[in-house]
């Protein structure tokens, strides 16, 4: 189970992904052979798509993936290099947190608002933002939590 967890935007953001790829090649097939577009599938995939995306943003923070400019922090003396990386981890799960309020927010604005080809509420998407975010934060706070026990100083 552990290990599931440990892999879970892999898992769901990579599925997600072959089911998006299926509808757009749905939706190709529909409008250019059968020359008669299926509505639906053009908001389907745009749904699937932010969940992907933002899965993916949460996969990368897990894995320390995001780009950086190190020229100036590789120049740093160690002990600042951790309070420097550190600050910025804090900047980061700041800006998270303001994602989170604010996904919600705007979700709680277009619940009264469908998806007319899909027939549900535009909240099903915005709340992509908050969900995937408490996520977000829970993988960067999992990262340095496990760097710091482990005693790892910044690469």
């Amino acid at each position: 189970m552990r290990k599931i967890f440990n892999h879970l935007e892999e898992i769901i953001g990579g599925s997600l992904f072959i089911v998006m790829l299926i509808v757009l090649v749905i939706q190709i097939f529909s409008r250019q052979v059968l020359d008669s577009p299926i509505t639906w599938t053009e908001q389907l995939a745009r749904f699937l798509f932010v969940y992907t995306a933002y899965l993916a943003i949460s996969s990368e923070i897990k894995n320390e993936g995001h780009v950086r400019i190190d020229f100036f922090f590789n120049k740093l003396p160690g002990s600042l290099r951790n309070i420097v990386y550190y600050v910025f981890q804090l900047m980061i799960a700041i800006v998270l947190i303001l994602l989170i309020y604010v996904g919600y927010e705007m979700s709680l604005r277009k619940l009264p608002m469908e998806i007319v080809s899909l027939n549900i509420s535009y909240v099903y998407m915005y709340m992509a933002l908050p969900i995937l975010g408490v996520l977000m934060l829970y993988r960067l706070i999992e990262r340095n939590v496990k760097a710091i026990r482990q005693g790892k100083g910044v690469k």
